[in-house]
């Protein structure tokens, strides 16, 4: 290129505050480059005190009269305002920047500009100057050059490399492109990862990597004291980083490109968060989640990210969110109830359920590594259960091998998978806390029958029963699965959690062993199914439509032959036509095709509204807006001594405010718990009067 071009091709924008001391080195570095002088400008953007740098480029000047250098002073401190105006005051058709304590290589900018085209922006090595060291150390083996260098020579797509978006130098782009947005000078650190994103969302672009052979890079000047001073503070690095998340949450995406680019860009500032909480307690981190919910990032912050390495408990759920089960979101709720990281190891169920993102909300941040395994799932059955012990005790020792074993295990059955699995981690790690959590009877099903299906012989059974024996309990090798879990917990649990009173008597009551009996109440306690906080309750709002001049009454759940609705569609009919009118009944199931069918039985169309489940997060909502909500017993009389189960809705109906009909089985849980209004199982008239009463109450 000609001396004589009055235009120069390529602008460096060098931002500088009090750098006397060190913006020397840095303009020498580009005074000798191999680039014609003539083709590329430095601009200088001064900003802070007066420290004698315009003296430093009046010296570079006479020393390298054909660089072309210029500077510019602003009033504004910080380097987001020195770039800006850098940016604004460039002459060249391209450009790049370099940090006043940085240099870079004598070939950098020549092959830059050797690479430019049409939607390309070229890219640099990035090697990292150590000057705390004497004489500096020179290294090129760090994160970004790990990432760039597979890709030398290459042209690749701009989100296959979004690691370079999150730095500023290092980079050639077309200034008219650099203008379209400016640095967020709000920001403490990290606006140029914003800054390289608003450019990328803006005309997604293509990267050429320089080839490594010709020596181009950028030398970044790293003081490996000042980091760690840095990377100490709570608020650079938790504060600030969620500061980058919560710019990079509020743009709005223009292309599928930028989605994911901005996803990887929000879970590499939580990977610097996640940093400095390995080294720091689980208060820190309590006070991290919580500045996360109050900036509204729940939704843009990974927590198995922020959580990964954290967790020293862990939990086996064989149900577990984002599947739709009721164990599973009962198990998440105790985790987040618990208030303590754990790992979770479940199953995929995705031969049994449907999927409900929304779940993973419920512990998202009590999660730390999460391991859903594969295979077709069973209940009561012993190939799927040893298939997942097997297997889920091979995950968790991959997890053991860089964090040691786990201070607790905490399990919970309707799936007596979960139990265990957690047994065979309490045998082999006995310093480890069980704590086992039924949800139901396991040998009793809800019509009274056992369960029966047995356990096949083979190592996990001899072990079980091995471990059993040391306790002086034994059981047949062919015994049943659904006693076999019952009793481990029974004999090695530390703490075993049963959901309400009933249960805990009934399923004592068929144990038959007294010593066992004894050391269970000792080890036990009662907590039902845990409430989540108001703002879950917000979370999915529903636009489901409600007429605001009628009685809105809701039923969320399955339908049994324990557990129905005909006492309730008896009492609808028997209402008079003035009262249907002013009554509507919105009922949430899997099976409304059937529902629907009795519903036109009756001729109560338009009273009774049929409706497909809803997702759960979506179902709490919509419970805050009904004025009354319905929830059965199961019908356990003549099949049960008494009724060991409490409804789950129960806890979610509870945190809604809204008015409760319960319709109980005398002498159950749900029967002693106070709600506006209660009726018998199968006492229609009972059923019409509290109907008669919610209409009066609501209308």
């Amino acid at each position: 290129m000609s001396h004589g071009i009055s235009v120069p091709l390529v602008t460096v924008v060098v931002p500088t505050f009090r750098g006397a001391d060190r913006i020397g080195d840095t303009l020498r570095s580009l005074a000798h480059q191999t680039m014609d002088r003539a083709a590329f400008e430095v601009v200088v953007v001064l900003n802070g005190p007066a420290d004698g740098t315009p003296e430093v480029l009046d010296r570079i000047r006479r020393e390298h009269p054909e660089l072309r250098l210029r500077s510019i002073t602003i009033p504004e401190v910080g380097a987001g305002h020195a770039r800006n105006a850098g940016v604004a005051s460039a002459a060249g058709t391209y450009l790049t920047f370099v940090d006043d304590d940085d240099s870079v290589s004598a070939t950098m900018l020549e092959s830059l500009a050797a690479e430019v085209a049409d939607g390309v922006v070229p890219l640099s090595m990035v090697a990292d100057v150590v000057t705390d060291s004497v004489p500096s150390v020179i290294e090129f083996d760090n994160y970004l050059n790990r990432r760039i260098s597979v890709q030398t020579g290459q042209t690749v797509a701009g989100e296959s490399l979004p690691t370079a978006l999150g730095f500023v130098a290092g980079k050639l782009v077309p200034t008219a492109l650099a203008r379209t947005a400016e640095f967020d000078t709000s920001l403490r650190s990290g606006e140029d990862v914003v800054y390289w994103f608003d450019l990328f969302n803006r005309a997604p672009f293509l990267f050429s990597v320089v080839d490594s052979h010709t020596g181009a890079a950028y030398h970044r000047s790293i003081r490996v004291g000042s980091i760690s001073r840095q990377a100490a503070s709570y608020d650079f690095s938790v504060s600030q980083r969620l500061e980058v998340i919560q710019r990079l949450a509020s743009r709005e995406v223009t292309h599928p490109a930028a989605a994911r680019v901005r996803d990887v860009l929000m879970v590499s500032q939580t990977v610097l968060i996640n940093g400095y909480l390995r080294e720091m307690g689980e208060d820190v981190r309590l006070r991290a989640v919580d500045q996360i919910r109050e900036l509204g990032l729940e939704s843009f912050v990974r927590y198995d990210v922020l959580n990964a390495g954290l967790a020293h408990d862990l939990a086996i759920c064989y149900a577990f969110p984002p599947w739709v089960d009721t164990s599973g979101s009962v198990s998440a709720r105790r985790i987040r109830r618990r208030g303590v990281v754990v790992d979770v190891v479940s199953q995929s169920l995705r031969s049994w359920s449907e999927r409900d993102a929304g779940g993973r909300l419920i512990a998202q941040e009590f999660i730390g590594d999460h391991a859903e395994l594969a295979g077709k799932a069973g209940v009561f059955e012993w190939r799927p259960i040893d298939r997942f012990v097997t297997a889920g005790f091979q995950q968790i020792a991959t997890w053991e091998a860089t964090k040691g074993s786990y201070r607790s295990v905490y399990s919970r059955s309707m799936w007596p998978a979960s139990h265990f699995l957690a047994a065979l981690y309490k045998i082999r790690r006995p310093e480890t806390t069980w704590i086992a959590e039924f949800s139901d009877p396991q040998q009793r099903d809800s019509r009274g029958g056992f369960r029966g299906a047995r356990c096949r012989p083979g190592p996990l059974l001899d072990e079980l029963l091995a471990a059993l024996a040391a306790t002086g309990v034994e059981l047949a090798p062919d015994v049943a699965i659904s006693e076999l879990v019952e009793v481990l917990a029974y004999s090695l649990a530390d703490e075993i959690v049963f959901t309400n009173e009933n249960q805990q008597t009934m399923m004592l009551d068929y144990l038959g062993r007294p010593a066992l009996e004894e050391r269970v109440r000792e080890r036990s306690t009662i907590s039902e199914h845990p409430t989540l906080e108001p703002h879950f309750y917000q979370l999915a709002p529903s636009d489901y439509v409600l007429d605001p001049t009628v009685a809105n009454v809701a039923y969320f759940g399955a339908f049994y032959k324990t557990r129905g609705l005909g006492e309730v569609i008896e009492a609808v009919s028997s209402l008079s036509a003035e009262r249907q009118r002013r009554l509507r009944l919105h009922v949430f199931t899997p099976q409304p095709e059937e529902l629907d069918i009795a519903v036109r039985d009756a001729g109560l169309n338009g009273v009774i509204i049929a409706n497909s489940y809803v997702p759960y997060l979506e179902a709490l909502n919509l419970a805050t807006r009904m004025d009354a909500l319905i929830i059965n017993d199961a019908t356990t009389v003549g099949m049960h001594s008494l009724n060991p189960y409490l409804p789950s809705k129960w806890s979610d109906y509870a945190g809604s405010g809204s008015d409760v009909w319960a319709i109980v089985e005398p002498g159950s849980v749900l029967s002693k718990k106070k709600t506006r209004y209660q009726s018998r199982i199968g006492d229609a008239h009972a059923a019409h009067e509290q109907l008669v009463a919610i209409i009066k109450d609501h209308v």
